[in-house]
């Protein structure tokens, strides 16, 4: 049974502890639901009552796996603390009083943000202290012969002047510092966790705090880096695609007499609820973006907030028949949303998808996102008017992007100018994933970027100097 909902003191007694920690018994009040995955772990911030400690407190719960678990987790926490690896502080092993879920008690990071948070919310000198501690933590594990073996941006916590790897359960150990091959992976995997910005900041402080005393092996590691993190990218994308079609700690997947959907685990109940109970009366809500016999757009405002509902409209028999087999569009631009979201490619953020399954042929598909707030890349380029800068920022953030679906070996299908947005924010997000392919093979990825770029430069052929600075920016990043 979960306990994200519970209020109260949960009594436990300790089974295994550090010299540090004395009790024998003690109660834990949950404040906060860090992560939840069903049947399996659950993760929260608690006080311990009596010693009025902070604490995170990951709960195991019962399966054939639990004991593995949770012991991986205990001796994780103690191997990072025996090598004097920057990590929470190890407290104690604990059970429920009936012995079924087992709890591994560590000390919580006060103002502990995550990797990215600290990155994207900090100024630009915190942000290189950051990525220069990062590099040299890095360093110090590398040296320490551990490496975590499911590195992501949740995996590092930074309190304001330090940072800390967790998810000790994750970490593997050898005797020796790591091998060339083990580094590469794991400067890899940190990289692609990594916003754009923030990994140009590790990848520079990589060069002046990492293996400081072997500047021929770090070399060689750099020249190797971006090879690495293409293939480790083509594996991850492949996987996250996988996972939005079920339950997880971010998504949620209901299946019924009538439908099949999945949602974003944090989204607002109310709109989930409105789509699960009748789509067509959430369209009838809202005012009409675009009609087409494809697909029927509609914004919809609830609880203060605007959505785009897009409906992708039955089709005629025979097409229907040859797609039976296939996923809808509607679930795969869901998957592909939050492939770019992983990617930090901006586009709009998908909120749920449902499937009418009461016919046998595909019927009624729904994409529900959330709305960007800005204006489409034509209309924005004609308000800049002669303003250089403001065209040169908003081509930079082009190159960004087309850089990152060159990572994914990506093809969007359909670039065109107003199938882009750019936003309040300043980014330029990427929208209407019907068309949209990852990870593709060498010669049908080259085909889909020529089309791609083709189909965004056409967009400019009667202005000229757009042109110019679009080819510009992107021979800067290509020398």
């Amino acid at each position: 049974m979960s306990l994200e909902n519970t209020t109260g003191a949960i009594a436990l007694r300790v089974v295994e502890s550090t010299e540090v920690f004395a009790a024998t018994e003690l109660s834990i009040e949950l404040s906060e639901a860090l992560r939840i995955l069903p049947d399996r772990r659950e993760v929260y911030v608690g006080r311990l009552l009596g010693m009025e400690r902070a604490v995170v407190a990951k709960r195991f719960l019962t399966h054939p796996q639990q004991a593995r678990d949770w012991r991986r987790e205990w001796d994780g926490l103690v191997k990072l603390e025996a090598l004097h690896l920057s990590a929470p502080m190890p407290l104690c092993v604990a059970e429920e009083v009936d012995g079924s879920a087992v709890w591994v008690m560590m000390d919580c990071i006060e103002d502990a943000r995550s990797l990215q948070e600290a990155f994207a919310n900090s100024e630009d000198e915190e942000r290189f202290e950051i990525a220069q501690q990062l590099a040299r933590l890095v360093d110090a594990t590398h040296r320490a012969g551990a490496r975590q073996t499911d590195q992501h941006i949740d995996n590092w916590a930074w309190d304001g002047a330090r940072l800390y790897l967790l998810d000790a359960a994750s970490f593997e150990y050898t005797k020796h510092a790591l091998s060339e091959r083990l580094r590469l992976q794991d400067l890899a995997a940190i990289c692609v966790t990594l916003a754009p910005v923030a990994e140009c900041l590790f990848r520079a402080a990589i060069g002046t705090e990492y293996l400081v005393d072997d500047a021929r092996l770090r070399g060689r590691l750099l020249d190797q880096l971006e090879g690495a993190i293409v293939a480790l990218q083509a594996e991850r994308t492949r996987r996250y695609f996988k996972k939005s079609r079920r339950t997880c700690t971010e998504f949620f997947e209901t299946k019924a007499e009538t439908h099949r959907m999945l949602h974003l685990r944090n989204a607002d109940p109310e709109i989930v609820q409105a789509l699960a109970a009748d789509p067509e009366a959430l369209m009838g809500e809202g005012e009409r973006v675009k009609s087409g016999n494809t697909c029927t757009v509609q914004r919809v405002l609830r609880c203060g907030r605007s959505y785009i509902l897009k409906r992708y409209n039955k089709q005629p028999w025979l097409d229907r028949v040859r797609k039976f087999f296939s996923d809808s569009r509607a679930l795969k631009s869901w998957s592909s949303a939050w492939v770019l979201e992983m990617a930090f490619i901006p586009t709009a953020r998908a909120v749920a998808v449902y499937e009418d399954t009461r016919q046998r042929l595909p019927g009624l598909r729904y994409l529900l996102m959330e709305q960007i707030d800005g204006q489409l890349l034509p209309e924005y380029i004609e308000a800049c008017g002669t303003d250089a800068a403001r065209i040169e920022a908003v081509a930079d953030e082009f190159v960004q992007l087309w850089e990152s679906l060159g990572r994914l070996r990506a093809a969007h299908g359909d670039l065109k100018a107003t199938n882009l947005i750019a936003g309040d924010d300043g980014r330029l997000y990427l929208f209407d994933l019907d068309a949209f392919r990852f990870g593709l093979k060498p010669s049908a990825f080259e085909r889909g970027r020529q089309k791609d770029l083709r189909r965004f430069m056409k967009n400019w052929s009667n202005r000229p100097e757009l042109l110019k600075v679009f080819e510009a920016k992107l021979r800067e990043v290509a020398e």
